[in-house]
């Protein structure tokens, strides 16, 4: 979980750089020398457009094929705790509840170590558990 983890970060990372830098971009050509409000703003900015993309990338993949592309390597999926998929809802719910993780500095994440489903605070929150996935060749996930 945790290399998924990774390749979904550096996918966020990458796509969040991008929208900075268009976000400075747009700044610069708006005003050609930005004062100190101008930078709170675009850094409050910077910060709202990576909170964005990162729930709306976890929301549309999980919920639309119970996948990130991080957990798409790795061979996991979220599914329901029924087994049927999660859908969007849930799938929001449980990136507030990786929010909620965040706050307690990652203490959320401890319930996945001793329990059988692998069930953390955000799968709690949300009804989700995760399952492995055959992979495109067939084969598991280590």
């Amino acid at each position: 979980m945790a290399a998924a983890a990774a390749a979904d970060a550096l996918v966020g990372v990458v796509a969040w750089t991008l929208a900075a830098m268009w976000l400075m971009i747009a700044l610069l050509l708006v005003r050609r020398h930005p004062d100190v409000l101008d930078v709170v703003i675009l850094t409050a900015g910077v910060l709202l457009v990576g909170i964005a993309l990162h729930v709306v990338y976890h929301t549309v993949l999980v919920g639309g094929c119970g996948q990130t592309l991080g957990k798409m390597l790795m061979g996991v999926a979220v599914v329901r705790r029924d087994g049927a998929p999660a859908g969007y809802g849930r799938a929001l719910l449980r990136c507030v509840g990786g929010g909620l993780c965040l706050l307690t500095l990652g203490l959320g994440r401890l319930p996945a170590l001793f329990t059988r489903e692998r069930r953390g605070l955000p799968d709690l929150v949300a009804g989700t558990r995760p399952i492995s996935h055959p992979l495109p060749s067939g084969k598991r996930a280590g």
